[in-house]
């Protein structure tokens, strides 16, 4: 079992790490370095096995996740197995909907934290707008409506079930925050696979 395996490494995880190029901050607790390693082992599972998987990867992202350090390697391996998993495999959605807002916050270290009082975004033309919409640094809440021309970095962006029509929006190292209703409305499902087919860096949405 891969839990079982990896309890085996927990207790000289922090001792190694630094000689692997990859060092653990020795505040973390032992629970994020669990988590760690087991985002670590999943990514490098074949696919069929990762698949099969999913139920261990749904419970390590449902743990929590302060001091999780995972490189890009670890993410990127992870997105693209999920890329390539039916979506009727059980455990998909949940952990998709887990697995982003967790790795778009390892990758975007710049954006507000979560729980700040949001901006809410909703039925805003600016597409006769010069400019349009400018936000940086700001937990912005899409809750329904349109939006159009907006550009936002460093932001925190927390969707709704509630469908926002978006046109020409990108989205700069942001956080995106997902409803966990299983299974999601068409609006999330979309969203999400819009998520994962970028590199969440930077995420362009011509419309939806």
């Amino acid at each position: 079992m891969i839990v079982v395996a990896l309890m085996a490494t927990v207790f000289r995880a922090a001792g190694v790490s630094a000689a692997i190029g990859n060092p653990m901050p020795m505040a973390a607790s032992n629970d994020a370095i669990q988590q760690s390693l087991t985002l670590r082992q999943i990514s490098r599972l074949d696919q069929k096995t990762f698949e099969q998987s999913l139920p261990q990867l749904l419970k390590a992202l449902g743990q929590p996740k302060m001091n999780v350090v995972v490189g890009p390697e670890t993410l990127t391996a992870i997105t693209a197995k999920l890329r390539q998993t039916g979506e009727s495999t059980p455990d998909y959605w949940p952990v998709v909907l887990r697995f982003i807002p967790l790795a778009s916050s390892i990758t975007a270290k710049s954006a507000p934290p979560p729980g700040q009082q949001p901006r809410v975004l909703s039925d805003i033309l600016s597409v006769g707008l010069m400019r349009g919409i400018r936000e940086s640094d700001r937990t912005i809440l899409l809750d329904d409506g349109y939006l159009g021309n907006g550009e936002f970095t460093n932001c925190r962006i927390v969707f709704t079930p509630n469908a926002v029509r978006l046109t020409n929006a990108l989205f700069t190292n942001c956080v995106f925050e997902l409803p966990s209703t299983d299974p999601p409305n068409d609006f999330i499902k979309k969203v999400s696979r819009i998520l994962l087919a970028s590199n969440l860096s930077s995420v362009s949405i011509p419309s939806i």
